[in-house]
């Protein structure tokens, strides 16, 4: 008996009936299709909208870090829930404290009725004096209505951290990076690990990369699924200048270590392997945009 495999096309379910008939199998890639295209239902000219996306399940965030409803690029945040098979928007989040550039939906994330925005911009002391501190706002779904619950900020925060420039949520546990942070020299990078435990989202760990140094912005993208994170470093020159890296990190015994750090087989100078990360159970993605295989910056992932 042969076994064809065949991509999704029109012409599948005939082809088969037809193979049915001479002893052979069609195994053929599941169709995906688009099925509806979102716009926020206030869009505006430089809002951004879709500059962030995130979805779980059957509800889905998108950011617009440009929206400039409640301050100029404050920022916004919209939610999306599929029902009766039409995707719907439902709420459309700001910050309660939001300001003048705290770009609040730089970043987003949801996991089940949770979900958190990043705000890079957030400037905590003074609204006038543009420190980009950053911030991360975590919205929980109760009694059909979303709801800020908590505003974090890093323990240690510094002016031009950026902290919220990436953020990922799993379940009770989120990650926040602060690619700018300055520990082991400026722009080296860091990210912030929060669970939430009786009710309180709390800090309970700063990661940095064990071989930190200037420049190699740790922290500008972060995924997280269950006990493990990925945090990428797309200028760190591990293998090549620029070539970028990322670093797993799992928990074990109640705390959270560098387990490996991850190159390209085939590193080269500027591909920013890291520049973009996603992680789930076992499988994680790198994305290298800069990469040179098929042209000047045609992009891979590994």
């Amino acid at each position: 008996m042969k076994i064809i495999t065949e991509k999704c096309s029109l012409f599948n379910h005939l082809f088969i009936l037809l193979l049915f008939s001479t002893n052979h199998i069609v195994v053929h890639a599941q169709c995906w299709e688009e099925v509806i295209k979102l716009s926020a239902s206030d869009a505006e000219w430089g809002n951004r909208f879709g500059n962030s996306v995130s979805i779980s399940g059957t509800t889905a965030i998108v950011g617009a870090f440009g929206n400039s409803d409640a301050a100029p690029e404050a920022g916004a945040a919209y939610i999306y829930e599929l029902s009766g098979g039409i995707w719907t928007e439902v709420i459309k989040l700001t910050a309660s404290d939001a300001a003048i550039h705290d770009y609040f939906g730089s970043s987003v994330s949801i996991s089940g009725t949770t979900v958190i925005i990043g705000a890079r911009g957030h400037d905590e002391a003074d609204i006038f004096i543009e420190s980009t501190l950053g911030s991360a706002y975590i919205f929980e779904l109760s009694g059909g209505t979303w709801t800020e619950v908590v505003k974090l900020t890093a323990s240690d925060e510094a002016v031009g951290d950026q902290f919220g420039s990436s953020v990922s949520i799993s379940g009770t546990t989120a990650i926040v990076g602060a690619h700018c942070n300055d520990d082991a020299g400026s722009e080296s990078g860091s990210a912030y690990i929060y669970e939430l435990s009786g009710g309180v989202w709390s800090e309970v760990i700063k990661l940095t990369a064990s071989d930190a140094a200037g420049s190699d912005v740790f922290g500008n993208s972060v995924s997280i699924s269950g006990t493990t994170a990925i945090v990428g470093s797309y200028l760190d020159d591990a293998a090549e200048f620029g070539s970028g890296s990322a670093y797993i990190y799992e928990l074990d015994g109640g705390s959270w270590t560098e387990v490996i750090k991850l190159t390209a087989s085939d590193a080269a100078v500027s591909d920013h392997f890291g520049f973009s990360v996603s992680i789930s159970g076992t499988s994680a993605i790198v994305g290298t945009p800069r990469n040179n295989d098929d042209g000047p910056s045609s992009g891979s992932a590994y």
